[in-house]
């Protein structure tokens, strides 16, 4: 990471500790990441020199072993199993971490290890060290933590994930003249909190994107929300980028430079879907504008929830 972009994951990190054995890191890559973490303001807790973490709700552990796994027994630490852990068979999930495309699924984890069903389970099974980071590291303590993710940072914004604190500020959004025009409004508030919940679970736990809030990266406040949605045209379900922007914050060009970083971000992490669409309704001037800049491609029309809408297409390859 690069300038403003470290300094607000610093701002944000929540892991403090990691924990691993020394006699579990051969592995070069993973030797490799423990020389980085000191330097990213994490502290390193050798177990087989006797240490053990002040803190272990911000603790993170690195287990190659059911015995090193024990250690977090009963604690709030977050797990990573590797090694001996990663079980081999197709009941056991392991993510690939490799070009990390965030599709993390920490309850598909919970399954076999070793080949024999334990109490005990990693939050997450890696195969390697390749790629993976502190930021990497982070993002599963904040999923232990229930924490949200910041996924992607522009020159002026932040987008992160949606948590049920953001209830007050997401309807005087969508309240806003004209936000509604050509997005679906949401449900009513109790209806709207369970959504919610559900889609926390259900989408970001279990693909690692989805639609995410926009953020003013100055003070933090709502000005938008954006990301990614699978829609089913019938004959197949693709990747969609949506997108609103609050109407103090628009024609200013955040719309534009929060969707050129979605896409630069569905390339470097979506691109098995082949193409990025976007479908917009016939008077939505503004959207066919940022189309045409986005270098969209119009591909005909389809009719979605009883709408005409008009389908652009983005090669992602």
């Amino acid at each position: 990471m690069l300038g403003w972009e470290s300094e607000l994951f610093q701002s944000v990190k929540s892991i403090e500790y990691v924990c691993y054995r020394a006699s579990e890191a051969t592995d070069e890559e993973l030797q490799r990441l423990l020389r980085e973490l000191p330097g990213a303001g994490v502290t390193l807790i050798e177990l087989d020199a006797g240490q053990t973490s002040p803190e272990p709700e911000t603790t993170l552990l690195l287990a190659g072993s059911a015995r090193t796994l024990a250690c977090a027994q009963g604690t709030p630490m977050a797990t990573i199993g590797y090694g001996k852990l990663v079980a081999v068979g197709e009941e056991a999930h392991i993510a690939n971490v490799e070009g990390v495309d965030n599709r993390i699924c920490e309850e598909e984890t919970r399954g076999k290890v070793s080949g024999k069903v334990t109490d005990l389970q990693p939050d997450i099974l890696v195969e390697g060290f390749d790629e993976v980071d502190v930021q990497f590291l982070d993002r599963i303590m904040k999923r232990a933590q229930g924490l949200p993710w910041i996924t992607v940072v522009t020159p002026r914004c932040y987008l992160r994930e949606i948590t049920l604190d953001d209830m007050d500020d997401l309807f005087a959004l969508y309240e806003q003249p004209g936000i509604t025009d050509y997005t679906e409004p949401l449900y009513e508030r109790p209806e709207e909190e369970q959504y919610t919940r559900d889609y926390i679970d259900h989408m970001y736990r279990f693909y690692g994107y989805g639609m995410w809030l926009v953020c003013d990266r100055m003070n933090g406040a709502l000005i938008g929300r954006a990301g990614f949605s699978h829609q089913d045209l019938g004959d197949e379900i693709v990747l969609e980028m949506g997108y609103i922007i609050g109407v103090p914050y628009q024609r200013q060009g955040y719309a534009t430079e929060v969707c050129q970083k979605l896409i630069q971000f569905a390339r470097e992490n979506l691109s098995d879907f082949g193409t990025l669409n976007c479908f917009v309704e016939p008077g939505n001037t503004a959207s066919h504008g940022l189309m045409k800049k986005l270098q969209f491609e119009q591909m005909g029309t389809v009719v979605i929830s009883g709408k005409m809408m008009m389908r652009y297409v983005l090669e992602l390859c």
